[in-house]
């Protein structure tokens, strides 16, 4: 496991915050977060999948991040949008892909008491602009912040 704090040149990140934070980028609402009816919900935008990009903002948001990863081969991109909660909610531990030898990485878009939890008991910080890198068959969850309005973080699963 790989965390590294200012993952992104600042002005990149400022980039990238400023356009998934303005009040017209499109979120998704999904009724599920890890596994198919978990009672929970959250609001998604897909980047990447199944072999196609699938946003406008793949440039100023997805691929400064992913120029960094070096990533031979992405298995799916998108980011994520909790609300705020009355007490820190976890999903259910997961995995997001079963591809032999994929990573995933979560980076985070803004600061808040959320966290990634791992089967281990760590804990990651959602801190902005951190990124935390890990094999993929690594079970993890995220846990709803409950200081500020959202949890904004980007997922992506590559190899």
């Amino acid at each position: 496991m790989k965390i590294v704090d200012n993952f992104l040149i600042e002005k990149n990140f400022i980039k990238l915050k400023k356009e998934i934070f303005k009040q017209t980028f499109p979120w998704y609402y999904n009724d599920t977060k890890s596994l198919e009816k978990d009672n929970n919900f959250q609001f998604v935008h897909i980047f990447y999948l199944e072999g196609k990009i699938l946003s406008p903002y793949w440039n100023t948001i997805a691929a400064p991040i992913l120029n960094k990863l070096d990533a031979k081969k992405l298995i799916r991109v998108k980011a994520n949008l909790t609300t705020k909660k009355d007490k820190k909610y976890k999903s259910a531990m997961h995995v997001d892909t079963s591809v032999n030898k994929s990573k995933t990485a979560v980076y985070y878009c803004n600061t808040n008491n959320g966290y990634t939890i791992f089967d281990s008991g760590k804990e990651v910080a959602s801190k902005e602009n951190r990124i935390v890198i890990f094999d993929s068959f690594l079970k993890h969850c995220g846990a709803d912040c409950t200081d500020e309005n959202i949890r904004v973080v980007i997922n992506i699963n590559y190899i």
